[in-house]
């Protein structure tokens, strides 16, 4: 970028506080819709069996979702070293050891991507990390259920709920920058 003049440079970590408070924001304030959606669904043959407190597995799908976004917006090494700031801020946040959080974002994000091979779009993978994380298969009408994937018109929905998850970086480098310091040497 020739022209970053009136955009305002942030760290690494800025970024990542203003990421982790808002998607935790969101998760929380949508999870009771959410999870009226998943139990209200036509596309299920029965209601899942959700506990009102289990947003886990949603949070994890948007997590490994919009991480999965960063390398598209950031290079140089920005890409990483926002994505190690964005996982140190939620372990902060969520209370739990960075190691066992990383590897649990990586898990999921492994499964998204396994279950929805061939495709490498990502809201098809976070429709699937959804049904994977919530156990869905047992719920679906017994042709989706014995082929043990899950029915497309639920993972069209579940796409045009997600999206509204991801973060908005395009909007993002219209008013800021990425500054990482000499020892990561780059500006995003």
């Amino acid at each position: 970028m020739l022209f970053n003049w009136g955009k305002k440079k942030l760290k690494p970590e800025e970024v990542a506080r203003m990421f982790v408070h808002a998607t935790l924001d969101s998760v929380e304030d949508a999870w009771p819709d959410i999870l009226g959606l998943l139990r209200e669904t036509p596309h299920l043959e029965r209601p899942p069996e959700i506990d009102d407190s289990e947003v886990g597995p949603f949070l994890l799908v948007v997590l490994a979702g919009n991480l999965d976004f960063i390398p598209r917006f950031f290079d140089g090494g920005a890409d990483h070293a926002l994505v190690e700031a964005i996982v140190s801020e939620l372990s902060k946040q969520l209370e739990l050891p960075t190691d066992q959080l990383a590897d649990r974002i990586s898990c999921t994000c492994e499964a998204m991507v396994k279950l929805n091979k061939p495709s490498k779009k990502t809201l098809s993978a976070m429709s699937r990390g959804l049904y994977l994380g919530y156990g869905l298969n047992e719920y679906q009408e017994e042709y989706f259920r014995s082929l043990n994937v899950p029915n497309p018109r639920f993972l069209m929905q579940m796409e045009e709920v997600l999206q509204h998850f991801l973060w908005d970086w395009t909007s993002f480098h219209e008013q800021y920058r990425v500054h990482v310091s000499a020892s990561g040497g780059v500006m995003a």
